[in-house]
């Protein structure tokens, strides 16, 4: 087994483990290589089963026609209103109700009836025989089974005292079965109108072939049938009641041009007579009228606006249209100028009392008089205007009223008159219809055509249509084998282990320094790295020891506390395979068992449980730790044993001075010191230790040890002052995690290969 490479404590950096892919598809396909049996077996399953039911299915046959409907038909006569189908609606919509047509219910019993399909087992469930099952005397162990049902029925009606039920009549069972013959029929029937054109294919589905053929056939001959009686009888119809009211009719129209003539003798109306002039000399006066109006409203509108320019509160009427439009006026605006300004000039020399400078304003006096006279004079010729324009109006709305008086009752006439002929007219018109229609269906009657032909028979099909057993069997493999696939992600994606360094770092946010393969089953770690010296599993522990030391190259790493999350992960193990490696490098190494409570490292190396050790040395009073350590020849590891006080309190001896003095101690005589300390979650002993050690190493056992359980034993650690130097992953299986393509897997996947350069 490759080691992973002895990289610089620069590689451990967060940015070296993210993924460069967003989407791993390269590690899913991994997955599902690995896994590749448990897909291969549910896929084969899924394949057994689904070719077990496609062989159960029965086979179904089908059988198509072609029917061109709207045929234009060669008449005799012009009766296609009688004989033919409305046909403004359009291709689509012709198509749209024959195919509804031929779906009808009447038009499938008419086929059941000629094919004589009751008497098929197909479209009669009740001549089904069913099969005998080795379970049926099962059914002799309920009474009403062997019971007669005429006792059990005599029975009942004695306890209600009610009167027998008739049974159905054999009309009504026939009706029954009929009406579920015709059920069957249409939900095996498929008409489709082909788009923008006049054909419609029919589709029947059987068990037979031949009877499928035979189905397809009589539906459209059946339709074809059915329009010709239709036709046939349409004409009957027609010719009946056209012959009926005909009698009636002559003798309405000849009423009915004679009321017409009365009429007009009467009130003196001439044929042709109507009210022309009338109605021009109405249209006239009304023109002149809405002109009056108009005028009238304008010469108001003028007279409004003068009076409101001249009155008290009103300014500006100088620029009234009549003013400024009166010669007169502008006059007179020129003569107050000029003496205005003859004002002005005099003013220079003159006072205000002077006789000239009286007689200027006697003048511009006078001249302003003259100007309101004049404006005065404007606004009475407006209001005479206005007089005789509503003067006007009056007399032309009084000719208007006269006049329609006399049109409304020249038009009652009139109407009156109009409505009697058109009615003649009307009534002569029908009449000449009838008889033509008449004449038509008379000479046409029992030559009725189809408009719809057969352009395409059905033929016996030769093979299903149902279940295409190829396709099925295919779809059934693929959803088999995406249903394995989706069990593999769900497996996967629910494991709540750990298994790569890169979902180390990314779930519990450490760096996972060391690898540690899994050995085969009852075999003793430590032994293992002396029997075999140059194995991957010694290679591994060598890359974990480096690791160790590049993690904080400028630290003096002495004292190390080796911890788990829970029991049964590895950590004991660990601790004497890397004691083990570190003296054959020539180190001098001690393994403390810190584990109060279940010790297991003394049973390992074979020493007995009863002994001086850490506790008896915290307790005593001399430094020297000669007399509670031991030497383990084989493998040359000091070793001290948990001690013989084991009813001190764990947490008291460990976080005392005189222990955090005993590994100062301990640092000046070994090269290295491993503490074997019991799991974080189960005891506070770890977070003590932690913090009198140098670096701590956190054990994870691959793909087992929960990734919730591992966090909260990380931050008890942290919490409690511990300097964790990574996460070692303990037991991996390297072939499995090769195959996975965890995280750096490269170095694992070609295990066959690197295999050669150990020997395991």
């Amino acid at each position: 087994m490759p080691p992973p490479p002895d990289y610089p404590q620069e590689y451990f950096q967060a940015e070296h483990f993210q993924s460069e892919d967003p989407f791993p598809l390269l590690d899913y396909l991994q997955l599902l290589w690995f896994r590749r049996r448990l897909i291969i077996a549910i896929t084969l399953f899924v394949a057994v089963i689904g070719f077990i039911n496609i062989n159960q299915l029965k086979s179904i046959y089908t059988a198509s026609s072609t029917l061109l409907i709207n045929i234009p038909e060669a008449q005799v006569v012009d009766i296609e209103q009688v004989l033919s189908r409305n046909r403004s609606y359009g291709y689509n919509n012709q198509a749209t109700g024959e195919v509804e047509v031929l779906r009808s219910r009447g038009l499938a019993a008419k086929v059941i009836g000629k094919l004589q399909l009751l008497n098929y087992e197909e479209f009669n469930p009740s001549l089904h025989v069913p099969e005998k099952s080795f379970f049926d005397f099962l059914k002799y162990l309920n009474p009403k089974t062997w019971i007669p049902e005429s006792w059990t029925r005599a029975v009942r009606e004695a306890i209600s005292g009610k009167v027998k039920t008739i049974a159905p009549g054999v009309e009504e069972v026939a009706d029954r079965t009929l009406v579920r013959a015709t059920d069957i029929f249409l939900s095996k029937l498929s008409v489709d109108a082909v788009e923008w054109s006049n054909v419609i294919t029919i589709e029947f589905n059987s068990l037979s072939p031949v009877l499928a053929a035979r189905i397809a056939n009589q539906i459209p001959e059946a339709y074809i049938l059915d329009q010709l009686q239709a036709k046939f009888d349409a004409t009957e119809k027609a010719t009946d009641w056209l012959t009926e009211r005909l009698s009636g009719m002559k003798t309405q129209v000849a009423e009915s041009e004679r009321a017409v003539e009365i009429y007009r003798e009467d009130h003196g109306l001439t044929k042709g007579a109507g009210g022309g002039i009338m109605a021009e000399q109405l249209s006239e006066i009304n023109s002149q009228l809405i002109v009056s109006r108009a005028e009238r409203a304008a010469a108001e509108a003028r007279l409004l606006q003068i009076k409101r320019l001249t009155g008290p509160n009103g300014q500006g009427i100088e620029t009234s249209n009549e003013v400024l439009s009166s010669p007169l006026i502008q006059q007179l605006r020129n003569q107050e100028a000029q003496v205005t300004r003859r004002l002005s000039e005099l003013s220079i020399e003159y006072g205000p009392k002077h006789p000239r400078m009286l007689q200027v304003h006697a003048e511009i006096q006078d001249i302003r008089q003259r100007i309101a006279s004049e404006i005065g004079k404007i606004t009475q010729g407006l209001e005479n205007e206005v007089e005789v324009a509503r003067t006007r109006e009056h007399s032309l709305e009084t000719s208007l009223r006269e006049a329609e008086q006399q049109s409304s009752t020249q038009n009652r006439e009139a109407v009156q008159l109009r409505a009697l002929e058109r009615e003649a007219t009307a009534n002569r018109v029908l009449y000449e219809t009838f008889l033509n229609r008449f004449k038509e269906t008379s000479s046409t009657k029992g030559i009725a055509s189809s408009d719809a032909r057969v352009i395409s028979a059905a033929e016996v099909p030769m093979a299903a249509s149902y279940p295409n057993k190829e396709r099925s069997f295919t779809i059934i493999l693929i959803l088999g084998f995406l249903a394995a696939c989706g069990l593999v992600f769900a497996l996967h994606f629910m494991n709540p282990g750990l298994y790569s360094p890169e979902q180390i770092l990314q779930v519990l946010g450490i760096h996972a320094i060391g690898m540690i393969p899994k050995l085969p089953a009852k075999t003793v770690p430590h032994e293992y790295l002396l029997q075999k010296p140059n194995s991957g599993y010694v290679e591994a522990i060598n890359s974990l020891k480096i690791s160790l030391r590049l993690s904080d190259p400028d630290a003096l790493i002495k004292a190390i506390q080796i911890t788990s999350s829970v029991p049964e992960e590895g950590k004991s193990s660990l601790v004497l395979s890397l004691a083990v490696v570190m003296v054959k490098e020539g180190k001098k190494v001690l393994v403390v068992d810190a584990d109060l409570r279940r010790s297991s490292i003394g049973k390992r190396l074979g020493f007995v449980a009863e002994g001086p050790g850490m506790t008896d040395f915290v307790l005593a009073d001399t430094d020297v730790p000669d007399e509670f350590i031991v030497r383990h020849e084989e493998t040359g590891i000091d070793f001290m044993r948990t001690g013989d006080a084991r009813y001190a309190n764990a947490t008291d001896i460990f976080s005392s001075k005189r222990m955090r003095a005993i590994v100062a101690a301990l640092k000046q005589r070994y090269d290295y010191i491993l503490f074997d300390t019991p799991p974080v979650m189960a005891v506070a002993d770890a977070r003590v230790v932690g913090s009198v050690t140098d670096k701590t190493l956190y054990v994870v056992r691959w793909d087992k040890t929960p990734r919730k359980v591992a966090r909260a034993g990380i931050d008890l650690l942290r919490s409690g002052g511990a300097d964790i130097a990574g996460i070692v992953l303990q037991q991996v299986d390297l072939k499995r995690y090769g195959r996975f393509g965890y995280g750096d897997s490269g170095y694992y996947y070609h295990y066959g290969r690197y295999g050669q350069y150990y020997q395991s």
